[in-house]
């Protein structure tokens, strides 16, 4: 990427949304320019015993540490160097700062990304994962268990009020994003399934979607079985926006072929290889793809 300064790529969304994956996905495709990601959700003030004491979530504000939090993604923005906090997830204690140096493209990761709003104008490009309530309970869940230290029930038993904090102090910064991700059920609601069987993209008419114009043209005049554009949707925010549905189990020859007109340097191994990071199925592939694309026309 030939910039002065670093592209920013701000992702939000409530624990268990696929924030990371996406990172990784993202990471893939434009590690080799330089990439910085940074979890956000580390800057707690807390360690988890002290926080539950505190009868607090971690999506609570008053839990983390927002001032330096935005402090240090400024500069970033900047270029610059910082010491930025650290938090092992598995035993739910604080870690010692860890120094983080900006490159090419700094991923910015967290419940709170865009807390407060005018963080927004950090990022190059923003995106808010909003899977189906029932599908993101069951990937917090999953996560929670395997990757966190938490027993089966005292996930079970926080599930409300973490519910109740997504909502109140997660949801409010969707309007803020470019993009819109929704990773749906099926139309059934079959809530035994653990990943989600169509993806919604809300894609704003923002600026920074402008380059994908050619590509949501290609998929309309092509007609892809499993992909339909519907144009000048309003949604819930009042932003106008494109809306791309993508069927989650995309036949795996129309996804190479989607996948190559992003990105045309694709390989025939690419979603192969984004299954290795985590992404349950081909359609989910798309995602990383179209916001790598995204950055990359930013950085021309």
């Amino acid at each position: 990427m030939n910039i002065t300064r670093p592209l920013m790529l701000g992702i939000v969304g409530d624990g268990g949304s696929g924030k990371a994956t996406l990172t990784r996905g993202v990471a893939r495709l434009l590690g080799s320019n330089g990439v910085t990601p940074i979890c956000l959700d580390d800057y707690q003030r807390y360690d988890r015993a002290e926080r539950m004491a505190r009868d607090l979530t971690t999506a609570n504000p008053a839990a983390n540490n927002l001032d330096l939090m935005a402090e240090q993604l400024t500069a970033l923005r900047a270029g610059g160097t910082i010491q930025k906090p650290g938090f092992d997830y598995r035993r739910g204690l604080l870690r010692p700062a860890e120094t983080v140096i900006a490159t090419g493209l700094v991923i910015a990761y967290g419940i709170h990304t865009l807390t407060p709003p005018s963080l927004a104008s950090l990022f190059d490009l923003t995106i808010y994962l909003e899977p189906d309530d029932e599908l993101r309970r069951i990937w917090r869940f999953a996560r929670d268990t395997r990757e966190r230290g938490y027993a089966p029930e005292q996930v079970i038993a926080l599930q409300p009020a973490n519910d109740s904090a997504a909502r109140r102090y997660v949801a409010g910064q969707r309007c803020y994003t470019d993009i819109v991700a929704r990773p749906h059920l099926g139309t059934d609601g079959d809530a035994s399934s653990d990943t989600a069987q169509t993806i919604e993209l809300l894609l704003r008419r923002t600026s920074a979607l402008t380059p994908l114009e050619p590509f949501l043209s290609f998929v309309e005049q092509q007609a892809f079985p499993g992909t339909q554009v519907e144009r000048g949707i309003v949604d819930e925010d009042g932003h106008t926006c494109e809306r791309l549905w993508i069927d989650a189990y995309l036949d795996p020859d129309v996804c190479q072929t989607l996948l190559r007109e992003i990105w045309p340097s694709t390989q025939d191994s690419l979603t192969r290889s984004f299954s290795e990071i985590g992404l349950p199925n081909p359609g989910f592939s798309l995602i990383p793809a179209l916001v790598a694309r995204l950055l990359a026309q930013a950085s021309i």
